[in-house]
């Protein structure tokens, strides 16, 4: 019963992440709401300027999206990070409580690693093509 209460939680706060980041795509794909699709199009523009990407070819854009996957990547890290502290801070001496808890934090943290290298090597591949 608590696995599929955690499973539950689980698919929530995905469903939360989904709804949160698509609501301004749901404001651009509307052509009858052409001011929320203009202000989307100003943030979007804005992120591109802070990131140093302007143009409008396609490599910039595919620039863009990369770093926002990887910026939601580190949010979901996090989320990982606190869930796994706050099971190990409220396990009270239950030593499986204690071990998955670790457990979680181990995989967050290796997720992290190879998230940061695919970064790296992302990085490096795009400055030499653009």
């Amino acid at each position: 019963m608590r696995h599929k209460k955690n499973v539950l939680n689980i698919v929530s706060l995905i469903i939360c992440l989904y709804t949160i980041t698509s609501i301004p795509l749901t404001c651009y794909a509307d052509n009858d709401n052409k001011k929320g699709k203009q202000i989307f199009l100003n943030g979007v523009n804005l992120t591109a300027e802070e990131m140093g990407s302007t143009g409008d070819d396609l490599l910039n854009r595919i620039n863009l999206i990369i770093n926002v996957v990887y910026g939601l990547i580190g949010v979901i890290f996090f989320v990982l990070i606190i869930y796994g502290g706050i099971l190990w801070m409220t396990a009270g001496g239950n030593d499986t409580q204690v071990k998955k808890a670790q457990n979680i934090i181990q995989r967050a943290a290796i997720g992290l690693f190879i998230v940061i290298l695919a970064y790296a090597i992302t990085y490096f591949i795009l400055k030499r093509i653009l």
